[in-house]
């Protein structure tokens, strides 16, 4: 008679189970742990590696940029009777004025065209700080959830600032062909310089010519 006792078919699956997990969980050995442990006390034992280790983290977090915000600035925005920095970029117009009146249209190209470079620099700047006053208020109302008063200032803006480019592209490319004109220009008068100097060389070694031969028959 046989002496193995049958396994009951209750405590299959968890004998598949553990044949499962072991066999698919990765062997160590310890050849494995000793590199580990090697290569830890390496790295551990060499001082000037944790040294340059500890300077550049030294360094690193002496040039990292903490952003501490100024609470007693950002109180005074738009605060009646108080000056902010800040206050250039919030629009101080009050909200009823602003949803009452409507904004101007924007610079046309044949306007800037009459300007100066130094005006149009001036207009630049300007037009710089309305767009981040816009771009602030536009974060602000996207992030409290009310619409923002008169949108289409925006716009405006990016077209005046765009015109301002057109008429300094032109003014720059009206330069640079002046520039090339006066090259060319330039380079033909060497030109006839460079010709005018031959002929004059080669005038005078005519007459140094016929002067010696008129000299021969006299003799």
């Amino acid at each position: 008679a046989n002496s193995v006792k049958p396994t009951p078919q209750s405590s299959w699956p968890s004998i598949i189970s553990q044949r499962a997990i072991s066999s698919s969980s990765p062997s160590y050995s310890s050849s494995d742990n000793d590199d580990d442990n090697n290569s830890t006390s390496s790295s551990n034992s060499n001082p000037e590696k944790q040294a340059m280790i500890q300077k550049w983290m030294k360094w690193n977090t002496s040039k990292t940029w903490k952003y501490e915000p100024n609470m007693d600035l950002i109180s005074k925005i738009g605060q009646a009777g108080t000056t902010s920095p800040l206050d250039q970029f919030r629009d101080t117009v009050p909200t009823e004025k602003r949803m009452k009146e409507s904004v101007g249209r924007s610079w046309s190209v044949a306007e800037l065209r009459r300007k100066s470079y130094d005006d149009l620099h001036k207009l630049w700047y300007v037009l710089y700080k309305e767009r981040n006053m816009l771009l602030t208020e536009s974060n602000l109302a996207r992030r409290h959830g009310y619409y923002m008063i008169q949108p289409e200032r925006r716009r405006k803006v990016r077209k005046s600032m765009g015109a301002i480019k057109h008429v300094l592209g032109e003014r720059k490319r009206a330069k640079i062909a002046d520039h090339k004109l006066y090259l060319e220009e330039l380079k033909r008068v060497d030109g006839l310089m460079e010709s005018m100097k031959m002929a004059e060389g080669e005038e005078m070694e005519e007459a140094m010519h016929k002067e010696a031969k008129d000299m021969k028959l006299e003799e």
